[in-house]
């Protein structure tokens, strides 16, 4: 079966193995960071973390975005060299928007902290972010360029040298001071992550500084040209990036307080709010390892396709990505929800991370079929339309949670109703406009039914023999090895009975 190395399979396969890596190293990473810190501690760093997104928001996102589909585009209409423009003047960006942000964030961070993120811990992190932003600028804006021009190679390395590195500094941070508050332990997370980006941001700038010579194409592209590329397509990202982030984060921030609301205390209301983001969300991310690599190869070749007049190429690639979401994130996040407390025990020692795991675990799903609708009208200049619908999904749950979970008092279930139906109003508006703008027939028998059928069906025959083998006296980790390596045999022989022929899927994939 020969492989088409310029074909989605090829670059995919690679950014997989890397992204299964750097899912096993987060996972040491907040095993780790769960283990030396603390649930609180993390949830601090939960909070530092949303301020983080919203001002990367500001600075980076819309940046790091067209800088991807822009090179896409100027080395699909043989214009390539006008890329090394359009990095000096990305990166020009960044930093006149960094300057105009850092001074006000790093003056007032305290007050920042006390009345925005309603906790006076997160201000030693909040500074630590400054620097952390500034590398994070560079690193992004080279990635973005090496993956719109399909060179995933250096992304890799960079973002597994950086998780190493960042697993390495709080090991020996928190070593060399142990008996930290929970501000300065948070803190020195927050260190540990600026150590790292030292390190991904030089080696992608380097790999960029070799890169140039090898650029094809013409030089035909003006700097004005170039900035009013980068506007169009920047600027409604950006916006509606920052309004996304800073609903969710009020959202992130809502969750300790609704939960005070129903009655916690508060020492236990962030000690939930911990094992939520950094225990049970990061677990029923692992079928990302998978999908992700997917969106970011196939993202900019939508854009590519669009520039280039094709759509039958859009609405091809757009079905594939459907259906590789069902083929395989089904069945995952099958194995995560049946052996949830299991997973929870083993990675964190701490059975609450099973807690939630079913509504979670359709609500991933749910956002995986989102990125791929997005993915596609951002491809197809759609941009503005995926951005207000971000905006007005994010808005949506938001609301729900606050009436929900703190008006009723209902606590976390309402971030739960709100989370589910913010993604649902997403799916279904996007997934409307993708048939609208590409002419994607849905086709939901193979897509969704037969993977969600013969998942449930292969789970529901292994699960008892799983707790059967537990009860001889089995190894649990081998018992679990084994159920899920049948469960898995089991969903391939039921879905090549219900019609999907794997093997042909499979070859055709390889060339495409």
């Amino acid at each position: 079966m020969g492989i088409n190395p310029n074909s989605i399979f090829y670059h995919s396969s690679r950014l997989v193995l890397s992204s299964i890596l750097l899912q096993l190293l987060g996972f040491f990473y907040r095993i780790l960071l769960g283990r030396l810190a603390g649930a609180q501690v993390i949830a601090v760093h939960g909070l530092v973390m949303s301020a983080y997104n919203v001002v990367l928001a500001v600075t980076l996102t819309g940046i790091a975005f067209s800088v991807s589909r822009i090179a896409a585009r100027y080395d699909a209409i043989g214009s390539g060299k006008s890329i090394q423009r359009l990095i000096s003047l990305s990166l020009m960006l960044f930093l006149l928007l960094f300057g105009l942000l850092a001074l006000p964030f790093g003056l007032f961070r305290r007050e920042f902290a006390s009345l925005i993120l309603g906790d006076a811990d997160t201000a030693k992190a909040l500074l630590l972010l400054l620097p952390c932003l500034f590398l994070t600028g560079f690193e992004n804006v080279h990635k973005a360029y090496f993956y719109g021009s399909s060179n995933t190679l250096p992304p890799m390395i960079s973002e597994t040298l950086e998780m190493l590195c960042r697993m390495g500094a709080a090991l020996l941070l928190f070593r060399a001071f142990p008996d930290l508050d929970v501000a300065s332990a948070a803190a020195l997370i927050v260190l540990g992550m600026v150590i790292s980006e030292v390190i991904s941001a030089s080696f992608l700038t380097l790999c960029y500084r070799a890169q140039i010579k090898n650029l094809s194409g013409q030089d035909n592209i003006p700097r004005k040209t170039i900035l009013q590329d980068i506007a169009a397509m920047a600027l409604p990202v950006s916006v509606s990036t920052l309004i996304s982030r800073v609903l969710h984060a009020a959202n992130t921030v809502l969750i300790p307080r609704t939960l005070v609301l129903s009655g916690l205390p508060l020492d236990q209301a962030m000690e939930q709010f911990g094992v939520l983001f950094g225990m049970t969300l990061p677990m029923l991310a692992l079928p990302s390892a998978f999908l992700s690599p997917l969106i970011t190869v196939l993202t900019p070749r939508f854009t590519a396709a669009h520039a280039l007049h094709q759509p039958e190429e859009i609405r091809r690639k757009c079905a594939k990505a459907l259906h590789v979401v069902g083929l395989f994130s089904i069945p995952s996040l099958c194995v995560i929800v049946a052996f949830g407390p299991y997973l929870a025990e083993l990675l964190y020692h701490n059975r609450m991370a099973a807690h939630y795991l079913l509504p979670l675990a359709v609500n991933t799903f749910l956002g995986f079929y989102y990125i791929v609708c997005e993915s596609v009208l951002e491809g197809i200049s759609q941009q503005k339309r995926s951005s207000v619908l971000a905006v007005a999904a994010t808005g949506f749950g938001v609301l729900l949670t606050v009436l929900i979970g703190g008006v009723l008092k209902w606590g976390m279930l309402g971030f739960l109703i709100g989370e589910l139906s913010s993604s649902a109003l997403g799916v279904f508006l996007s997934l409307v406009w993708v048939k609208r703008y590409t002419g994607l027939q849905f086709r939901w028998h193979n897509w969704l039914m037969i993977p969600l059928l013969s998942s449930v069906t292969a789970v529901l025959l292994v699960r008892p023999l799983f707790f059967r083998l537990c009860a001889g006296g089995v190894i649990k980790e081998l018992a679990f090895v084994f159920c899920v390596s049948l469960m898995l045999l089991l969903y391939s022989l039921l879905i090549r009975l219900l019609g999907v022929d794997y093997p042909t899927y499979m070859r055709n994939l390889l060339k495409s």
